[in-house]
């Protein structure tokens, strides 16, 4: 049998399995309650903008990690690719809808696919990092070691010195592979994008506190960082398109292993699943939006383009 074949079923196993768990888990009456209490204008008031701001923060490392140069167009067009490819991304396994930026590269070149590959693995390594980093300064935090917490929040500025310290290795590569690492050998744009990564990961915080507090769940700082670092490793690693049954399982756990009384906990687990659809619908939304960009720059580029012939 094929190894993707094997996958496959893995997954679908694993994904099977989640969501009879949680089914047979949940007081779905309980969670009935919770949805119908939650506050949906400040669920939307809050998740709204920040989703805009990630987009508009991922936007800018998309370009910074691929060395383009930064102006209004460009930014626009990635602030919407990064923005669809979030949607797309929270419905995929380990968010393989991210790729979907690499065919929106602002600015065309022969090796565009590897560039965009290799910047893609440059933000994916310092994704990881950030997820490490974020729940690791909640657990310094939650067992009395603030003083830690910096140290980790600041993890992919680590990732991306030992990134650029190890591109000479991959000199020992097979010659095609070269461009695919050739975005770790530029100190300034990956130290930049690491900076970045850290700020993305703050306003994943954010998104998750949001959606908590609006189902009436206070989270403390602390809480939502481990709930994040935790969930966002168990779901990538699940291989689950969307971390479904995943997810939902993984915070319940964090949660009750916080210390929150059960109906708590599983009125945050619906409250972060009930993200993936409005980031699926906001994703979709700036898809059609760069779709309407690009057509209009090709417009554009045709009217203002030399006719090839002289009167």
């Amino acid at each position: 049998m094929p190894l993707r074949h094997l996958r496959t079923i893995l997954v679908a196993l694993i994904a099977t399995v989640c969501i009879g768990w949680a089914i047979r888990q949940f007081d779905w009456r309980a969670v009935a309650n919770s949805v119908a209490r939650m506050r949906l204008g400040m669920f939307l008031a809050g998740e709204i903008p920040l989703f805009l701001a990630v987009s508009g923060v991922r936007g800018l490392r998309w370009l910074v990690v691929l060395g383009i140069k930064l102006d209004r167009g460009r930014f626009w067009q990635s602030f919407c690719a990064n923005g669809a490819a979030s949607g797309l991304a929270s419905l995929t396994p380990f968010q393989f809808g991210e790729l979907i930026k690499i065919r929106t590269i602002p600015e065309q070149a022969r090796d565009t696919w590897q560039r965009g590959l290799s910047g893609f693995f440059a933000e994916r390594i310092l994704d990881l990092s950030g997820a490490i980093g974020v729940g690791l300064a909640g657990l310094s935090i939650h067992f009395d070691l603030a003083w830690l917490a910096p140290l980790a929040w600041a993890l992919p500025l680590a990732a991306s010195t030992l990134l650029y310290l190890l591109a000479p290795c991959a000199s020992r590569l097979p010659r095609r592979l070269h461009p695919y690492v050739e975005a770790f050998r530029r100190r300034r744009h990956i130290v930049g994008a690491s900076v970045l990564t850290m700020i993305v990961w703050s306003l994943y915080d954010a998104q998750w506190w949001v959606a908590a507090r609006s189902i009436g769940v206070h989270l403390e700082f602390e809480q939502s960082s481990i709930l994040l670092g935790s969930v966002m490793l168990a779901v990538v690693s699940s291989m689950v398109p969307g971390g479904l049954g995943v997810a939902e399982l993984g915070s319940r756990d964090v949660m009750l292993w916080l210390g929150a009384s059960p109906v708590a906990a599983t009125a945050t687990a619906i409250a972060l699943r009930l993200l993936t659809p409005l980031f699926a619908l906001l994703g979709a939304a700036c898809w059609l939006w760069l779709s309407w960009l690009r057509r209009s720059m090709i417009v554009a580029e045709t009217i203002h383009a030399p006719s090839g012939h002289s009167d």
